[in-house]
């Protein structure tokens, strides 16, 4: 069956009408597929999205065909072509936006240190990015000083710059305008401008890894006019 992820195409899509496309059960419980899908399924680094469907709280998962259902918390089973409403947390989508395109922007900019991401984990209050040395040339890290990354992923910030995706195949990529294209399945911000705040928390390196920790967030969204 042939779902459609319009968290892919819009991240600011907060609500939807949709029919049910199949439904069934699970270790998890009772769950419901929807055709038109507006949930982020937990993965690539980032927590799935907070929402509700029909006003009723859901959880959401991805299985491993790639459909993503969503489980109701309270008693609720539509029959297959029940058109349903389904509601994402704007604000808890914002925020993991703004930490996932925070996070790649950390990475792009840390080349000019000599250091490449490895792996990144964007959820809340736990924010981190892992580089390994591109080549001997890598300032050390016990040199890289966090005011100054701080300083200079703020300055790209305030400037803004447009982030696309798109499909290769069946590959997403993302792309910070002015940086390389990344393979991509999470939700990103349209735009730097949108994310009006970055801190580091912490720099460690451990066993050739260096370890970013860091916070953003995204601005009002009163002020995207979504």
């Amino acid at each position: 069956m042939q779902q459609n992820q319009c968290y892919l195409e819009d991240t600011y899509r907060f609500n939807i009408l949709s029919g049910v496309i199949a439904t069934g059960a699970d270790e998890g419980g009772q769950w419901i597929a929807l055709q038109d899908n507006i949930f982020h399924p937990q993965g690539g680094g980032q927590p799935a999205d907070l929402g509700w469907v029909n006003d009723i709280p859901v959880v959401v998962k991805k299985q491993e065909s790639g459909l993503v259902v969503l489980y109701p918390q309270s008693p609720f089973s539509p029959p297959v072509e029940t058109k349903v409403s389904s509601v994402v947390s704007a604000d808890a989508r914002a925020y993991h936006a703004a930490l996932h395109t925070a996070g790649h922007l950390l990475n792009w900019e840390m080349r000019q240190f000599g250091w490449m991401a490895v792996r990144g984990h964007h959820f809340p209050g736990e924010s981190r990015v892992e580089f390994s040395a591109i080549d001997a040339s890598a300032i050390p890290a016990d040199r890289l000083d966090a005011a100054e990354i701080e300083s200079i992923i703020c300055q790209r910030l305030q400037k803004g710059a447009e982030i696309r995706s798109w499909f290769e195949g069946s590959t997403r990529l993302c792309q910070i305008n002015q940086s390389e294209p990344m393979p991509c399945a999470g939700t990103h911000t349209d735009d730097l401008a949108k994310i009006n705040s970055f801190s580091i928390k912490a720099i460690k390196f451990k066993k050739g890894t260096l370890r970013i920790s860091y916070d953003a967030g995204h601005v009002p969204l009163k002020e995207c006019h979504v």
